[in-house]
């Protein structure tokens, strides 16, 4: 095995990426995009983070990948109020299903929703992989669901306008 020192984004999420269970994330919406890109998203921008700042990286980035390892079948027993809440403890459970995983990334996953999910990170990758997830969520909200969400509404607008001018 390659030095941690060593250890490329590629090294660390290939063991993930090519589990049949996390490629299912691949047809799962999540915030505009699929729930595999933005776990990739989160992932990235958490490896480039603490890799700079000298922190466990390999384990930060590990959390990330599957901090949101779930399907939509995983929560429709949930209200939807409660899912923000409730997906990080089933990310968790499925994440230890399929990998062996240390304590700290299981804190990062269980902990990334912190302050809404009332338990908070008990290391500095734990609270990296929570702010990413919170950068990058705003940024692709904002950038593909957005749009869409006001798209939307201009066609209405424009139908309304439209069909009122007829």
């Amino acid at each position: 095995m390659l030095e941690k020192s060593y250890l490329s984004f590629e090294d660390i999420a290939k063991e993930i990426i090519i589990n049949d269970k996390y490629k299912g994330l691949m047809v799962q919406n999540h915030h505009g995009i699929t729930r595999y890109e933005h776990s990739l998203n989160v992932a990235k921008k958490t490896y480039s983070l603490t890799k700079k700042l000298n922190l466990d990286y390999v384990s930060a980035t590990r959390a990330a990948l599957l901090h949101d390892f779930f399907t939509d079948y995983d929560l429709e027993d949930i209200k939807s109020m409660n899912r923000g809440k409730m997906h990080p403890k089933i990310a968790s459970r499925n994440a230890q299903k399929y990998f062996d995983l240390n304590e700290k990334e299981i804190n990062a996953i269980e902990t990334h929703m912190f302050p809404l999910g009332l338990k908070s990170p008990s290391s500095i990758e734990g609270l990296i992989v929570n702010v990413a997830d919170t950068g990058v969520a705003i940024y692709e909200c904002s950038r593909f669901k957005l749009n869409a969400v006001v798209t939307i509404w201009l066609l209405f607008i424009f139908n309304i306008i439209t069909f009122t001018n007829r």
